[in-house]
């Protein structure tokens, strides 16, 4: 069965993710610790609710943010904050483009709306490859690794799961994937994604 779309996971794939630096940033903008910000806005469940689609608009979304982290933030703040969280990988980037110049490229995220609508400055380099093909999983009411959330989203996407070849750096992700019909690799490392890449055929050089 032929490959027509090959679809990427953002952080810990395209990109280095950091918490604890995303952390840092919002301590030093609201004065609170570290800890007790990752507590009221990761632990408790808000960031998973987010990325299963409880907020639907960028203003809900940052609205309880402030609100759970106990200090007004504006959308510039959360954007620089969101940013200082990653280190794209450009080797990663220049790989996901030679493929794009052979197959069609999506990229596949567990996010809510306000990384959909600022993902041109949190992450410019996703807009410039994949262009319109970039989803978040808000947007399907679901997340990885959930099986229904690629269903959903090749639904979107328009190509049978069988056709699609996915790569994830978390293995329940992968499992996920399988379960709904796609075809999909644990991502470790860059050379060992070249060469199942190239094992494909998806690179013909």
């Amino acid at each position: 069965m032929s490959v027509d779309i090959v679809i990427f996971d953002l952080d810990d794939v395209l990109c280095r993710y950091d918490l604890g630096a995303r952390l840092r940033a919002l301590a030093r903008l609201s004065g609170k610790t570290p800890r007790d910000i990752r507590a009221a806005l990761w632990d408790s469940g808000f960031e998973d609710a987010a990325d299963s689609g409880t907020y639907q608009t960028p203003e809900e979304y940052l609205a309880e943010f402030a609100s759970r982290l106990g200090h007004p933030i504006s959308r510039d703040e959360w954007i620089a904050a969101r940013r200082a969280s990653i280190q794209p990988w450009p080797d990663m980037l220049a790989l996901v483009r030679e493929i794009a110049r052979h197959k069609r490229v999506a990229l596949y995220t567990n996010n809510g709306p306000l990384m959909k609508d600022g993902i041109g400055q949190v992450f410019p380099e996703a807009v410039q490859i994949f262009g319109t093909d970039c989803y978040f999983s808000f947007e399907l009411l679901t997340k990885k690794p959930d099986p229904e959330s690629y269903r959903r989203l090749m639904q979107r996407i328009g190509i049978d799961a069988g056709n699609a070849w996915f790569t994830d750096d978390k293995k329940s992700n992968v499992e996920g994937a399988r379960l709904a019909g796609l075809r999909a690799h644990h991502f470790i490392s860059r050379p060992a994604l070249e060469r199942k890449v190239r094992e494909l055929g998806l690179l013909t050089a």
